[in-house]
């Protein structure tokens, strides 16, 4: 059969700051090229809606996979389905992704039936099954694993058995040149590990994955280092380097075959702290970038966001991230019960620092504990405007003088790294990207004031709202995990880390998650 993966449009901030390959579509349609059908692929953060329906109309794919990570793209892949349906009805349309496994029923009926399934968890678990049943007996797709549809639900999803087995289909992107992180452009994405063996009360990663975290062996995870092209690699794992063996054995492997690369990765104070000689090893391997989820300058903040680890060691991880002289970033969550004077506070603290500071509006999705906590109080159910960027529950300051002060603190620390301040410190690094014919981050140091501007936030509020979503069920006083999660993975033996780790793992959570 012949498929089509579809990867959406951008978001708010990947229009500025960075434009990731579609690494989960690859992996996927790598997975149904091994079974022998046709794949192809289109990702519309390079490519239009006229060139899909081009597409769609000269190919004549058996099946349309969407993917759907992010909320904010709801509207459009469920708008693209319905004029696919109308234009080929004899497709089979089917989503799947992070967001779509927590709110499926939901995208089933707005799609209004132009949608025929959902797949939770993995896809490569269960794609190939699916297009089995899709080819010979459709009335058997709901006996898939993690598939549900109007009519029913298959058996809960499954876990891939082996991160090993999975390989990207890298070529069937286009324009890959298209694709960066800040100054590393262009940039690949790679994928050394899967899940968190944390559950910070914020974030879905744990939920998805039932607490699991499963490594790439590292002869697998430099055979495939060795096949990037690109000198900037971004490693997407959630955390990176738990496991300090493992961060270890990847970095001597990459040693000794002499792969040279500039890489980005996101990790978590407290991990770098335990495990400095690690990053220490990856510095000297090309680590440019550390992303830092510090997401609050006070242990009231920490401890909302459920984050357990005192502010003195977030800042000691700080001050040892620049001994590595390499840059750092770190993200802030603004609460909607800021003030002025918070806000205020907040710019002076990050004026001080020398760090990349970005910040992003709590927001509680589907599948995060304070969407069963928070949700009910939420005054937009419109999934556009779930992308961290704007204020869906109600803010102390009135809407508008929110995202004044929002958009100028944005401001204020975006200038510290963009325009002509950014330009001058960093020239060596755009005329090399000019002489390679790379404008990705060149373009980007003047595009913050037509993207992040407080009218246009505000006037996102008041735009007509087709799909809205479902509210959760009332809150309860304690929750069960097993209730947020999508893949029911098997506890202490689902996490590929020593014990050492496990007892270091639990001491710095908070104890929701099993």
């Amino acid at each position: 059969m012949r498929v089509l993966a579809v990867h959406p449009g951008p978001l708010m901030y990947t229009k500025i700051f960075l434009r990731l390959e579609p690494l989960g579509l690859e992996l996927v349609a790598a997975a149904v090229r091994r079974a022998g059908h046709q794949a192809r692929l289109i990702d519309l953060q390079t490519a239009t809606h006229k060139d899909y329906f081009r597409l769609i109309d000269d190919w004549q794919p058996d099946v349309v996979a969407f993917s759907c990570n992010y909320l904010a793209n709801v509207p459009e892949i469920v708008d693209l389905a319905k004029l696919t349906r109308a234009r080929h009805p004899r497709s089979f349309m089917l989503v799947g992704g992070h967001s779509a496994s927590f709110i499926a029923r939901d995208l089933l009926e707005h799609a209004g039936g132009a949608i025929d399934c959902i797949v939770k968890g993995e896809g490569e678990a269960s794609v190939n099954a699916l297009l089995e049943a899709v080819e010979h007996d459709r009335r058997s797709i709901a006996k898939v694993a993690g598939v549900v549809t109007l009519d029913g639900e298959g058996p809960p999803a499954r876990l891939v058995d082996n991160l090993d087995a999975l390989t990207p289909a890298r070529d069937l992107v286009g324009h890959r040149r298209r694709y960066f992180l800040g100054t590393l452009d262009p940039c690949a994405s790679i994928e050394f590990a899967r899940g968190c063996p944390w559950d910070c009360s914020f974030c879905s990663a744990w939920t998805f994955y039932g607490r699991s975290y499963r490594v790439v062996s590292p002869e697998r995870a430099v055979e495939d280092l060795g096949s990037v092209k690109e000198p900037g690699v971004f490693i997407v794992d959630d955390v990176a380097f738990v496991q300090a063996r493992h961060g270890f054995e990847i970095g001597e492997a990459i040693a000794r075959r002499g792969i040279r690369k500039q890489y980005y990765l996101e990790t978590r104070g407290d991990v770098l702290l335990r495990n400095k000689d690690v990053f220490r090893l990856w510095t000297r391997l090309g680590l440019q970038y550390m992303f830092l989820g510090l997401e609050a300058i006070d242990e009231e903040g920490l401890r909302k966001y459920r984050k357990r680890i005192s502010l003195g060691h977030a800042f000691e991880a700080l001050e040892f991230a620049r001994s590595l002289g390499i840059n750092v970033a770190i993200n802030l969550i603004a609460d909607p019960d800021w003030d002025r004077e918070r806000f205020a506070v907040v710019r002076q603290w990050c004026m001080e620092i020398p760090e990349i500071v970005n910040i992003s509006v709590n927001t509680p999705y589907p599948g995060t504990e304070t969407w069963r906590t928070e949700a009910r109080r939420v005054h937009t159910r419109d999934y556009r405007l779930y992308d961290i960027q704007h204020a869906v529950l109600p803010t102390r300051l009135p809407l508008a003088e929110f995202y004044e002060e929002l958009v100028r603190t944005q401001r204020v620390l975006a200038m510290k790294h963009l325009g002509w301040t950014a330009l001058r410190d960093m020239a060596t690094i755009v005329l090399g990207h000019l002489a390679r014919g790379q404008t990705n981050f060149f373009r980007s140091l003047w595009k913050f004031n037509q993207v992040f501007d407080p009218r246009l936030l505000l006037a996102d509020h008041h735009r007509p709202v087709t799909y809205e979503m479902a509210l959760p069920p009332p809150p309860q006083a304690k929750i069960d995990p097993r209730q947020l999660y999508v893949l029911q993975a098997p506890g202490r033996a689902g996490r590929a880390i020593d014990d050492a780790t496990e007892q270091f793992v639990e001491s710095t959570r908070m104890g929701t998650g099993e």
